[in-house]
């Protein structure tokens, strides 16, 4: 019998192999996308799974199992542990408004809106700006999903209010360094408590948030602040700063010199009233060995050879007394003669 195989022609043989290709491309396109959501999480991140833009769970550190895009889709975030850090927008001061200070124009010249941009106003009238530097946690993943970008501008809203209203109620010195190192003790606390109270309010207001049910799924840990002061004012300020300063470095060395010369006044003192002691101590023990005869003799009086003894000490002593006089001059106890000597009587 005649064969009836078919052979197949080169262009047969193209579109089956081009066949053969496309599938095992389609193959593996569909299952990159089946498993485009599976994925390890970091430790230091955590997952928030949206399906169909409903947020349906948070996955943390570990293997993450989602369907594909657009089922769901995964947004991936820090974990609570990670500290974020954002600088206030709403309390810097505007470019515009930096540049017209770069180049001296005064505030008078730029209008409302440039002249008090990024200042604030104290209790005493003072004015001050402050830049902050906001430190904070994502502790709730599905609450800052659900607000997305809008989350941190919120942020600096609540931020800038918190500092105004704090701003308010304290005076200038309370805010800004302004006695350089020597401010008083109560003074140098309210400017450290500025810090802890600036946390405290925007964490109630976050809460306030929270309890309308538009939270923002973020927790403030700290807050850095930079206080200074308007341009124009900035180098009156550095001139009553150096003054204090100077003040304070020259009573530091009044203090010093002071305290030197005390303990060498105090030395001196010592010195003196040591030596004072030593020389009565020396004529205390010259007088008590001078008299130690004396003494000795005084105990015999009341004894029978108490008066011999008394004559012979006196013959004894009489002779070297004598012996350092000049001229010696004898009168009679029964004389009516008088003697005139020189000299103060004593």
């Amino acid at each position: 019998m005649p064969s009836t195989e078919h052979t197949a022609s080169p262009l047969e043989q193209s579109l089956r192999l081009s066949y053969r290709l496309l599938l095992g491309v389609t193959l593996l396109a569909g299952l990159a996308w089946l498993f485009g959501h599976v994925r390890p999480i970091p430790a230091d991140s955590q997952a928030v799974v949206l399906r169909f833009g409903a947020v349906e769970r948070v996955q943390h550190a570990g293997l993450l199992l989602a369907w594909p895009s657009p089922i769901e889709e995964v947004l991936l975030l820090p974990a609570g542990e990670r500290l974020q850090q954002r600088q206030i927008t709403g309390l810097a001061r505007n470019a515009h408004a930096l540049a017209l200070d770069g180049a001296g124009t005064a505030l008078r010249q730029m209008g409302d809106e440039l002249a008090g941009s990024g200042y604030l106003l104290s209790g005493d009238l003072g004015v001050v700006q402050l830049n902050a530097t906001v430190y904070y946690q994502i502790d709730d993943a599905m609450a800052y999903a659900v607000q997305g970008e809008q989350a941190l501008p919120a942020l600096d809203r609540l931020v800038s209010a918190a500092a105004l209203q704090l701003s308010a109620g304290r005076d200038l010195d309370s805010i800004l360094v302004s006695r350089g190192s020597t401010a008083s003790g109560q003074l140098a606390i309210q400017r450290e408590r500025l810090r802890a109270e600036l946390v405290a309010a925007a964490n109630q207001r976050l809460q306030a948030l929270r309890q309308r049910g538009v939270a923002l799924g973020i927790r403030i840990v700290r807050i850095d602040l930079l206080s200074s002061l308007p341009h124009q004012a900035q180098a009156a300020f550095d001139a009553v700063l150096t003054a204090d300063q100077t003040v304070e470095r020259q009573l530091a060395l009044a203090r010093t010199a002071a305290a030197q010369q005390q303990q060498q006044a105090s030395a001196a003192v010592s010195t003196l009233l040591n030596n004072a002691h030593a020389r009565a101590n020396e004529r205390l023990a010259l007088a008590r060995s001078e008299t130690t005869e004396i003494s000795a003799l005084a105990s015999h009086m009341q004894q029978p050879d108490g008066p011999e003894l008394l004559r012979q000490l006196y013959r004894n002593r009489i002779q070297g007394v004598l012996a350092k006089a000049g001229q010696l001059s004898t009168i009679a106890p029964d004389s009516s003669s008088r003697l005139i000597l020189p000299g103060v009587r004593p």
